[in-house]
């Protein structure tokens, strides 16, 4: 069923607005639980646990390329790379920055003297020097990358004013600070980001095993002999819902229309835009996200349009075409989150029309601009489970076939697989994972805030298991994580371990990027 490709790439449509200008609401796009940033923080801690050379987006159907070169682990390879010693580039070598301890950063443009904090350490060509080459390929993603590159120089200049005697030994100090940075990230994914993507029922069986603190509950995750290892449901479909996650477009930082944040004044030009996209046909550096290239000037992201202190301020509408849906409200000037879209069956239309560059199998691009359709093909070439039987396996509720398919009557949501369809449904009771998936949150996935007619909070049940059984049960068997090693450890006890103390413990990712940038919520 998918030995053809159906279509060719339509042209760009340069009267079509993508987006609402920055800061007007769309409640039935828009998830009112899950900022932005979690976006593409997921899409960093992907790359952490699983090595491919080629962008994500240009992965379709090649099995024998998914060995994982590293071990799935929670360790910051696609940051640290294999260390100072064996990858020096990655690091700063003069004695006065402590001899191969700190990250290198980007440089300012026309000054390479100077540090440019936002931004990624590049060679002549503009190619990042980083762990992971994906961690470049969009403007969002290279800026979570410097995020802890920065979070871990901080936390070297952090121990050697604490710690005397670590300062005289610059490898100690290293592995000191690599320790206390893993060790915060491991519980940013377990504690910060899990509980939002799979939401808390599911979290507190699964993580904390019902219980109040850390007691793992892993019934379908079982790891041969203590080897974590990458299950293809996990890696092919179910980690994959970040997909439908993605914005069009996004807003860089406020109250300036060059990088999207103005909902007053257009952003280039062509007055299309108040939010940067993510894919342009147009390749220079400052009309889209696209990545692999030096980050425009200016564009450091003001981390309060990614991530929020709190819960984003929520309410229902109460009438006009969105009644009955829950909606981000207007926020206040200092801080006015974008939140990520709902995880739903659908995907925004850049990435059904993925230019050239990016739609491609090596280095040639092979025709098929859809992800939607790559991922689909993606799965079938791994014969993966049906939905259907992924849920009887793991013991809960299947969708019924209406569930499924009957929003489609009519060709309203692309193609008819209705049970009214002229033609008969080649998905029949054997949906693909990754849709199933989707379609499961999109009906099941609600949170316990007002109810909301639109879903798609988090992950349902099939979704969500997956994902909270392999993500917690890759830390538990790693013998160096927290979980591991210590499963009373929180940031807030830090201090007594080792004399890192940050003031307030970080335990988001919003604090995590309030302590690394001193308060600004920027690195520019």
């Amino acid at each position: 069923m998918f030995g053809a490709v159906p279509f060719d790439r339509d042209p760009p449509d340069t009267n079509k607005l993508l987006d609402t200008p920055y800061g007007e609401p769309e409640p039935a796009d828009e998830n009112p639980t899950i900022p932005a940033g979690y976006t593409y923080f997921g899409q960093f801690i992907d790359h952490d646990l699983t090595f491919d050379p080629n962008s994500s987006l240009q992965k379709q159907n090649d099995p024998d390329a998914t060995e994982d070169f590293r071990t799935p682990r929670f360790d910051l390879d696609s940051l640290y790379g294999r260390g100072p010693d064996d990858q020096p580039y990655l690091y700063k070598d003069r004695p006065v920055d402590g001899g191969g301890i700190r990250f290198l950063l980007g440089r300012q443009t026309g000054n390479p003297s100077m540090e440019r904090r936002g931004e990624l350490p590049r060679n002549v060509e503009g190619r990042a020097l980083t762990g992971d080459p994906r961690n470049d390929e969009n403007g969002i993603i290279c800026q979570v990358q410097a995020l802890f590159l920065n979070f871990h120089n901080k936390v070297v200049d952090t121990l050697e004013t604490a710690r005397p005697d670590l300062k005289a030994d610059r490898h100690r100090l290293f592995l000191e600070a690599q320790r206390i940075v893993r060790w915060h990230y491991q519980y940013l994914v377990l504690n910060d980001y899990l509980p939002r993507i799979v939401g808390e029922e599911t979290w507190k069986r699964v993580y904390l095993g019902g219980g109040t603190k850390p007691h793992p509950h892993i019934e379908f995750y079982k790891p041969k002999d203590g080897q974590a290892y990458m299950p293809v449901e996990f890696s092919v479909a179910a980690f994959r819902f970040g997909h439908s996650m993605v914005r069009p477009s996004y807003a860089l930082r406020r109250g300036d229309a060059n990088v999207g944040g103005d909902a007053v004044a257009p952003f280039a030009a062509d007055h299309r835009f108040h939010r940067i996209p993510i894919f342009s046909d147009n390749f220079e550096a400052d009309k889209s996200l696209n990545g692999f290239g030096p980050l425009p000037p200016g564009w450091e992201i003001d981390w309060r349009l990614f991530f929020s202190a709190g819960a984003l301020p929520t309410a229902v509408t109460g009438s006009g075409k969105d009644k009955g849906i829950l909606g981000v409200l207007p926020q206040t000037d200092t801080q006015r989150t974008q939140p990520g879209y709902r995880i739903d069956a659908q995907i925004v239309d850049p990435l059904a029309m993925l230019p050239p560059d990016v739609a491609k199998s090596g280095d040639q691009p092979d025709g098929i601009p859809s992800l939607a359709y790559r991922n689909l093909l993606r799965g079938s070439a791994f014969s993966l489970p049906s939905g259907q039987n992924v849920a009887r396996a793991i013991r809960v509720p299947v969708l019924s076939e209406k569930e499924l398919w009957d929003d489609t009557a009519g060709g309203s949501r692309g193609h008819d697989f209705s049970a009214t369809a002229s033609t008969p449904n080649p998905f029949a009771f054997r949906a693909p994972l990754w849709f199933y998936i989707l379609k499961e949150s999109e009906l099941k996935g609600r949170s316990a805030l007002p109810k909301d007619k639109a879903g798609g909070h988090h992950l349902g049940p099939v979704g969500g298991r997956i994902v909270a059984e392999v993500l917690v049960g890759i830390a538990f068997n790693d013998h160096t994580s927290f979980l591991y090693q210590d499963r009373e450890w929180t940031p807030a006890a830090e201090k007594a371990r080792s004399g890192f103390d940050p003031g307030t413990p970080v335990t988001t990712m919003f604090e995590l990027a309030a302590w690394t940038t001193g308060g600004t919520m920027t690195l520019g």
